[in-house]
């Protein structure tokens, strides 16, 4: 045998230059195969969401930026999947995630993994950021390629902003990064992390978010969302975001706004100033701030560079407030050409803005996201973008649905929708890799999401109250090692 020699190393002979599977034992071999038959599956997949999202965010790609290159029962790509399952299906029970990873592996004859939950909550903890991040920005690509000029406002793409906030558990690593609010007490309250989102109203899908303290949500973290908005977008936001450096580094951008004019202007509002348009129009000059705001996070130099005023454009509508005082809604944008853009037009569109918080009410009440069970800021980051990517799935599956019967995106129903993709997507499980059949199935199940739509209810008032009474408990005003229950409580309380 050519290029075979002996050689003695510790006085145990061995051959070099041979191949070392002809020794192979039956184990190793039994190791390659399902090493084999795991890689196999990953490629072609794992779970019925996988197949069912598999125009979206193919297998092929999640291969190709999977940075571990091992293929471990608890890698990645099922780990992702599965955190995405407990999303869409509203259960964050970590038992529920290993039993679905359990019965992916039974059902393709491999071994599935043993033991308890330990080993999926470190592998969600390995998980690292970027390839969540690359995965996300893959489906929100697959929205966008859906857009058509119907789901176009006068040819821009209509995006909304509004910030928010979310829960975490009561540990020492989240107060530190995002402690509670100062009214509660020690030990009684909750790290509460403030969220900015972006959502297209195009495609309905969420595009971006900022994490930040919940006290600053909103003026401080709306300039770090300008690279997420292109030139020609126009961007919907209500009065909080209405300040003179964000409409001015819009505009620079070459984007639009249309938003509500901020309550410190509308004070000193006049309405017989500026230039006439029409008897609800005006155009007016605003000045530059002599003093940069103390919230402002440009420097001085970039400061200089805004213009010294801006020409905006004042549409006012007749508003009810909350209180029944009736009494004019301003809104401002930068659109001034009136013809192209008339003021009933502007003032309808500026209305859609409340989609953003019908849509924050689906990701933060349907799909869980009003408290986040983590121990630690880094997993609520990985969080917020698992909840961005099921969110985004469904949303690519609203699109498709709507676009066999001619109907706009916001006529679908979310929560009706979701229903089905939870209850269809194991009936394609066993149809992996028989193409043929996985389409028919992929055509009906888009045939019934068809059917879940609602009608268009613009100025809908829907109060937010709860109809059912709470239960009896004590109010957590002291640590619970401390606190001390009172029996027999329900003395202590008033019938109704």
């Amino acid at each position: 045998m050519v290029g075979v020699r002996l050689q003695c190393v510790k006085k145990e002979p061995f051959l070099t230059n041979f191949p070392l599977t002809v020794f192979a034992t039956s184990k190793r071999k039994r190791q390659a195969d399902i090493r084999i038959a795991k890689k196999r599956l990953l490629a072609s997949s794992i779970s019925g969401y996988s197949l069912l999202f598999n125009d979206v965010l193919p297998s092929d790609y999640l291969t190709s930026i999977d940075p571990t290159k091992r293929q471990r029962s608890f890698g990645h790509i099922p780990v992702m999947w599965a955190w995405v399952a407990q999303v869409l299906e509203g259960n964050a029970s970590c038992s529920k995630a290993l039993g679905m990873i359990q019965s992916w592996y039974q059902s393709c004859e491999l071994p599935a993994p043993r033991g308890g939950t330990a080993g999926y909550c470190l592998a969600r903890g390995r998980i690292e950021e970027p390839f969540l991040r690359k995965a996300a920005a893959k489906v929100i690509s697959g929205l966008q390629r859906g857009i058509s000029s119907p789901y176009l406002w006068n040819g821009h793409v209509v995006k909304s902003i509004d910030g928010s906030s979310v829960l975490l558990t009561d540990t020492q690593a989240n107060q530190l990064t995002y402690p509670q609010p100062s009214s509660q007490k020690t030990g009684c309250g909750f790290p509460a992390m403030g969220v900015v989102a972006l959502l297209n109203h195009s495609h309905g899908g969420w595009e971006a978010f900022e994490t930040c303290d919940a006290k600053m949500r909103d003026t401080r973290m709306a300039p770090r969302m300008l690279k997420h908005i292109e030139k020609g977008d126009v961007l919907l936001a209500d009065r909080a975001f209405c300040s003179y450096e964000f409409c001015a580094r819009l505009m620079e951008k070459g984007s639009h706004f249309v938003m509500r004019l901020h309550q410190a202007r509308h004070r000193k509002l006049d309405w017989r100033k500026g230039r006439k348009m029409s008897r609800n129009e005006r155009v007016i000059h605003w000045l530059k701030p002599k003093q940069q705001p103390a919230t402002s996070e440009l420097s001085k130099a970039q400061w200089a560079t805004l213009p010294a005023e801006l020409t905006i454009r004042y549409v006012r509508k007749p508003h009810t407030s909350r209180g029944g005082k009736k009494g004019w809604l301003v809104v401002v944008t930068d659109l001034l050409d009136n013809k192209k853009y008339k003021p009933i037009s502007v003032g309808k569109l500026y209305q859609e803005r409340w989609e953003i918080e019908l849509r924050l009410r689906d990701i933060k009440t349907t799909l869980g996201m009003e408290m986040l069970t983590v121990k630690t800021p880094e997993m609520a980051h990985k969080a917020l973008w698992v909840m961005m990517i099921a969110y985004n799935l469904v949303r690519s599956q609203m699109q498709k649905a709507v676009a066999t019967v001619g109907a706009t995106v916001w006529q679908a129903s979310f929560k009706a929708i979701l229903d089905v993709v939870t209850s269809c997507h194991e009936a394609l499980r066993p149809l992996a890799g028989m193409a043929n059949k996985i389409k028919q199935r992929l055509c009906s199940i888009t045939q019934l999401c068809s059917q879940k739509l609602i009608d268009l209810r613009p100025d809908r008032r829907e109060p937010r109250a709860t109809k059912r009474r709470p239960k009896s408990y004590q109010m957590l005003t002291k640590p619970r090692h401390i606190f001390k229950e009172v029996p027999h409580r329900g003395n202590y309380y008033k019938t109704a």
